[in-house]
């Protein structure tokens, strides 16, 4: 066709690299700059390996469909990388496609992100990206190997979907995507995926959206196979938990052992029956007090060899002493616990009496098939009837100790009234534990509650400490504040907030709390905020709410009531957070459904 268009013609005289195709894909018209350059590489790049000619046509054909379409062509040899843009427009009635080849990125940045692919394949980790544009898919090298598929595989956003388990893991994926584009949320999930071959892995996908005009155009991000660290952590936690069952339900009696001072660090149960010492008693004492003395002296020599690593275990029969006095015939074993630098820190003890082993089998065997399926319900009852009574009867305690002292009569009056008070609280406390047993609380379990009244009633819990220590208590939540909760717990949590409050003031200002609460989008959300010592989120933040975890040293501390809290809001179906800082206070947020 012969070409008469001013615009066509016009394109030879504009710089840069520029070419006009017709719908054949034949060059109609072209700048210099493309001749020189575009064209040549064209001619050199024909049948062999890096040939792009194909790619030419194939984003030819589909920018007279779609409109416009692009690809990427790297040249190592000049490390640099080039764009290739493709637009239709048409002019006197005929449909035309503008090529145009830009430079995508220049040798300095080129260097930099080929530095960056071959550290993530070290790393083995890939890097993807979607156009939401052009709905292009682009997986690096390490992509496509985890999700082993073959070189020509047609990638679309539907089959990348796909690759993801059906069920949550797709329909995570899917709610993360459509976050990011509505929102600009970016991610960090771990997920499984069926790869191309069939096999199920665990994988890490990050993600982040981009926006241009006020619209997501791109999303982007990386991927990594983290099956390994996902199985060994599966292993150590299967691992740790046969242990702890092992330790605190076998027959077999259990001491840890320091292995400087032979001082007993932790027993099990079983240890406390086969020696007749309880706990308390025998973390006062050493290895060497279940002995008699010429007994140990005969063992002394086998604990050093396994203490200079001549040998891995200890395994004999020894005569113990039990609390009576009486000797135990046991079998023993000894083995040596190493620290992160590999070096011996505790002896591991087993004792098994021999004459009663039988006996103990059968029991314990029974133990377990009974204890097994009531250990969370009987943990949970344990800890608030330990931890909430505890806080109930050193309210009447001091109470009673202001009495004592007090000798004017209308303080007396007033006082015996806050007694009162704090006997009702108890009494309904004790009433709320039959609840507490039935960890399988569900919705329908919950009831509309006055949080204002729950609020005042655990204020007056602990009016005696508060008078004793001076401190302020702001309730700040509206009378007649309805929520949605299970009783037990709803006293529960804001007892445990209260006294941790309390317990973890700064004794060097005035000390306060302040509890607040408000409707938002169909939650409650409850904030409490006080002065006290703050805690470094830093430092705890990944451990706060475990159990029997403290971060303050204070003698009443038990690590078990932020761990309660946490338990029983998410048995009600909400969900707890915390800012803190230390020095300045901490502020917990306590977000629970507005229905039931």
């Amino acid at each position: 066709m012969k070409i008469t268009s001013p615009t066509l013609e016009a394109i030879n005289m504009l710089p840069g690299s520029l070419a006009v195709f017709d719908k054949d894909c034949n060059v109609l018209s072209s700048s210099k700059e493309w001749k020189n350059t575009v064209k040549r590489e064209l001619e050199k790049s024909r049948n062999t390996q890096i040939d792009i000619s194909v790619r030419f046509e194939k984003a030819i054909n589909e920018a007279l469909i779609e409109g416009n379409a692009h690809f990427i062509v790297d040249i190592p040899i000049k490390q640099v990388r080039y764009k290739y843009k493709f637009g239709k427009f048409e002019t006197e009635g005929e449909t035309f496609i503008l090529a145009q080849r830009i430079l995508s990125t220049r040798p300095e940045e080129y260097r930099k992100e080929e530095l960056l692919k071959q550290t993530n394949k070290v790393a083995y980790i890939g890097f993807w990206e979607l156009n939401l544009i052009t709905k292009n898919i682009y997986w690096s090298e390490v992509t496509r190997k985890i999700h082993e598929i073959p070189d020509d595989f047609q990638l679309d956003l539907d089959t990348g979907i796909n690759f993801y388990k059906e069920g949550e893991d797709r329909a995570r994926l899917t709610q993360v995507i459509n976050r990011a584009i509505e929102y600009g949320e970016s991610w960090d999930e771990d997920f499984t995926i069926i790869t191309y071959l069939g096999k199920e892995i665990y994988v890490n996908a990050r993600g982040k959206a981009e926006f241009e005009d006020g619209h997501c155009v791109r999303l982007l991000g990386t991927f990594q196979d983290i099956t390994d660290r996902v199985l060994k952590n599966e292993q150590l936690s299967i691992s740790e938990k046969q242990f702890r069952l092992a330790f605190e339900n076998t027959p077999i009696a259990f001491l840890i052992i320091d292995v400087e001072n032979f001082k007993i660090l932790e027993v099990n149960e079983a240890c406390e029956n086969v020696f007749g010492y309880n706990k308390n008693q025998f973390l006062k004492k050493k290895i060497t007090d279940l002995y008699k003395p010429e007994e140990f002296q005969k063992n002394y020599l086998l604990i050093k060899n396994l203490y200079h690593q001549h040998s891995h275990k200890i395994e004999n029969e020894q005569n113990l002493l039990h609390k009576n006095g009486n000797s135990i015939i046991a079998k023993t074993y000894f083995s040596l616990n190493y620290d992160s630098k590999g070096k011996p820190n505790k002896i591991i003890a087993q004792i098994q009496d021999i004459t009663e082993l039988k006996k103990k089998n059968e029991e314990i065997n029974r133990f377990i098939e009974v204890t097994t399926n009531q250990n969370t319900r009987l943990i949970n009852f344990a800890h608030i009837v330990s931890h909430n009574l505890r806080s109930h009867s050193s309210n009447i305690g001091m109470l009673i100790d202001f009495l004592k002292n007090e000798k004017d009569e209308e303080e007396r009056e007033m006082q015996f009234d806050m007694l009162a008070q704090a006997s009702s609280m108890l009494t309904e406390t004790i009433s709320h534990l039959n609840d507490v047993v039935s960890v399988d609380i569900n919705y329908q379990d919950k009831e509309e509650l006055d949080l204002y009244k729950y609020i005042e009633n655990g204020i007056r819990s602990v009016r005696g400490l508060m008078v004793e220590v001076n401190f302020q208590i702001v309730n700040r939540v509206a009378e007649g504040f309805k929520i949605y909760a299970v009783p037990a717990y709803l006293e529960s949590i804001v007892l445990n907030i209260i006294t941790n409050a309390i317990k973890y003031r700064d004794p060097k200002r005035k000390s306060w709390l302040q509890i607040s609460a408000e409707r938002i989008n169909g939650y409650v959300i409850i904030t409490a905020s006080d002065n006290g010592l703050g805690i470094n989120l830093e430092r705890y933040g990944d451990r706060i709410f475990g159990l029997y975890k403290t971060f303050h040293k204070h003698s009443d501390a038990r690590g078990l009531g932020l761990y309660m809290t946490k338990s029983q809001v998410e048995v009600m179906g909400g969900a707890i957070t915390v800012q803190s800082k230390v020095g300045e206070g901490t502020t917990f947020t306590i977000k629970l459904h507005e229905k039931n």
